[in-house]
C-alpha cells in the first residue's frame, strides 16, 4: 500500500516562503546628491544644492546657484549572516559587492520662467541582486518518515532583485524672499524578478532513489507616476522645510509567473504530489508605494551648519503584486495559487548631520540616521531577510578642484535581529532546524565619489543668502 509523502515535499514551504534582501523594505537605504550621502538625507529645510529637486522642491528657488550634480561612483560592499543557519557553528551567509548607477541632476534655465525655477533629476531608487544557497545532507533511518530512505541531500537556490529608476522635473515658485514652494512629478519604472529552485536527492539500501524539484519564478515590470511636493522658509541662519510624497498611481503593470515541480521514485512505498508545470505571461501586475511626510531644518552655527530630519511613511495594505489564475490539481490539493503578494508597515526615520567648514575651501561631514524596515508577514513570502532595522554612519570631505567641487566620503550601515522564521520553515518541511531562534546580522559599506560641475551657475535676487553660506567658494 502507498502512503503519501509525510514530509511533505522536502523544503517545499522555504521554497514559496522565499525571502527578500533587505533593501526592498528599506526607504532611507540610499541617498541622492553628493552632501546628501555625507548628510544622511538631512536636507529637507535648506538643501543648498540641485538635490532639492529630490528632497525639496520648494527650496529650488532659493538656493543661490543652480549646477549639474553627478554622484559619479558609489560602490557597495553588502553581508548578510544567518547565525548557525547550516548548524551549530556554521553560519548561511551571502555577500556581494555592487557598483551603484550614478545620481544626476541639473537646472532648466529657461528664460520664460521669469521668477519660478526648473531642475531634474535621473535616480536610481532601488537597485540590487542577490544570490542565496542553501545544501543540507542527511543520513539515517526512515528520513521524513519515508519507509527505507536513508540517504538525503538537498539544494536550495534563491535570485532576487529590483531595479527602480525615477526621472522627474521640478517647478518652484517664490512666494517671497524667505518662502519657496514647488512639486516635483516623478515617472517610476520598477523591474523586479526572483527565481526559486529547489532539488532533493534520496536513496535506500536497496538501491530505492527518489528525486524531487520544485521551481517558482516570477517576473514583474510597472509604470507609476508619483510627485513630491516642498515648502521651504530660509532665514540668514536658519531654514525649515516641509515635504509630501504622494502614492503612486499606476500606469502600466505586466508580469510572468512560472511554477513546476515534479517527483520520480523507484522502490519506495508512498506517492507524491501531482506533477505541475505551470507558466502564465501577461500577468496584470500592481504596486503600490506610501504616503509619506517629512520635516525638516538646519542652523548655522559659527563654522558649522547643523542639519535634521525626519520622515513618516503610512503603512501600504497587502496587495497582490501579481494576480495570477489559480492552477487546478487532482486531489486534495485541489487548486495551488501563484499570486505574489506586497506590503509595508509604516515607520518613522530620522536623520542628524554636520558640516563644516575647515578654511575657505574645505567641508567636513559626520551624520547618522535611520533606515527601518517596512517589512510585513506576507502570505507566500518571507521577511527573514528583510526585518533587520539599520543604523547609518556617515563621513567624508567636500573641496573644489579648479571650477568644479568633488565629494569623497563613506557610508557604514548595521543591523541585527533575532528571529524564528528561519526555524518554522525548516520545521514546515520535517527538516529539525538547528536552534529555536537565529541571528541575522546585516552590514553595508558604501564608498561616494561624486562631481558638482559649475555649470548652469545661475545667481539672481530671489536668492536669499549670500553665496559663502551655500557652497564651497
Amino acid at each position: 500500500m502507498k502512503t503519501r509523502w509525510r514530509g511533505g515535499w522536502l523544503l517545499i514551504a522555504w521554497l514559496l516562503s522565499a525571502p527578500a534582501w533587505a533593501q526592498d523594505a528599506h526607504y532611507w537605504t540610499r541617498q541622492f546628491g553628493n552632501r546628501a550621502w555625507l548628510l544622511g538625507g538631512a536636507l529637507l529645510g535648506d538643501p543648498a544644492d540641485i538635490s532639492a529637486v529630490y528632497y525639496n522642491p520648494g527650496a529650488l528657488v532659493l538656493v543661490g546657484s543652480l549646477e549639474l550634480e553627478l554622484t559619479g561612483n558609489v560602490f557597495e560592499y553588502s553581508r548578510l549572516a544567518l547565525v548557525n543557519g547550516l548548524g551549530l557553528g556554521r553560519d548561511l551567509t551571502t555577500s556581494r559587492f555592487d557598483a551603484l548607477p550614478a545620481f544626476i541632476a541639473g537646472p532648466l534655465p529657461f528664460k520664460w520662467l521669469g521668477r519660478a525655477r526648473m531642475g531634474y533629476a535621473l535616480l536610481s531608487r532601488q537597485g540590487f541582486e542577490t544570490l542565496l544557497t542553501r545544501r543540507d545532507d542527511f543520513s539515517g533511518a526512515d528520513l521524513l518518515g519515508v519507509q527505507g530512505l536513508e540517504q538525503l541531500s538537498s539544494d536550495v537556490r534563491l535570485e532576487h532583485g529590483v531595479k527602480e529608476l525615477w526621472a522627474g522635473v521640478s517647478w518652484a515658485y517664490p512666494l517671497s524672499k524667505t518662502l519657496g514652494v514647488g512639486i516635483t512629478p516623478f515617472l517610476a519604472a520598477r523591474q523586479q524578478h526572483a527565481n526559486f529552485l529547489a532539488i532533493s536527492q534520496g536513496s535506500g539500501a536497496d538501491g530505492s532513489s527518489v528525486l524531487a524539484t520544485v521551481s517558482r519564478d516570477y517576473r514583474v515590470q510597472h509604470l507609476r507616476l508619483l510627485a513630491k511636493v516642498g515648502v521651504s522658509y530660509q532665514r540668514e541662519r536658519w531654514a525649515l522645510g516641509l515635504t509630501v510624497t504622494t502614492p503612486g498611481l499606476g500606469l502600466l503593470g505586466k508580469g510572468e509567473v512560472g511554477l513546476e515541480r515534479a517527483l520520480s521514485q523507484q522502490g519506495f512505498s508512498f506517492q507524491g504530489p501531482e506533477r505541475i508545470s505551470n507558466f502564465q505571461s501577461s500577468v496584470r501586475a500592481r504596486f503600490q508605494s506610501p504616503l509619506s511626510v517629512g520635516f525638516g531644518g538646519n542652523v548655522v552655527l559659527g563654522g558649522t551648519t547643523v542639519h535634521a530630519a525626519m520622515e513618516v511613511f503610512t503603512r501600504v495594505p497587502i496587495f497582490r503584486l501579481l494576480d495570477s489564475d489559480p492552477i487546478p490539481v487532482s486531489g486534495p490539493e485541489r487548486v495551488l495559487g501563484s499570486d505574489v503578494f506586497y506590503g509595508s508597515e509604516p515607520l518613522v526615520n530620522a536623520a542628524l548631520g554636520a558640516e563644516h567648514r575647515v578654511g575657505d575651501r574645505l567641508r567636513v561631514f559626520l551624520s547618522v540616521h535611520t533606515d527601518f524596515s517596512a517589512a510585513i508577514n506576507l502570505p507566500n513570502t518571507s521577511t527573514l531577510l528583510a526585518t533587520s532595522d539599520l543604523y547609518h554612519v556617515a563621513t567624508g570631505l567636500h573641496f573644489p578642484v579648479r571650477t568644479s567641487r568633488v565629494t569623497v566620503g563613506t557610508d557604514l550601515a548595521w543591523g541585527r535581529q533575532s528571529t524564528q522564521r528561519f526555524s518554522d520553515l525548516l520545521s514546515q518541511t520535517g527538516l529539525p532546524p538547528p536552534s529555536e531562534t537565529q541571528r541575522v546580522h546585516v552590514f553595508h559599506a558604501t564608498l561616494i565619489v561624486g562631481i558638482t560641475l559649475g555649470l548652469g551657475r545661475n545667481t539672481d535676487e530671489t536668492s536669499t543668502r549670500p553665496d559663502s553660506d551655500l557652497e564651497v567658494p
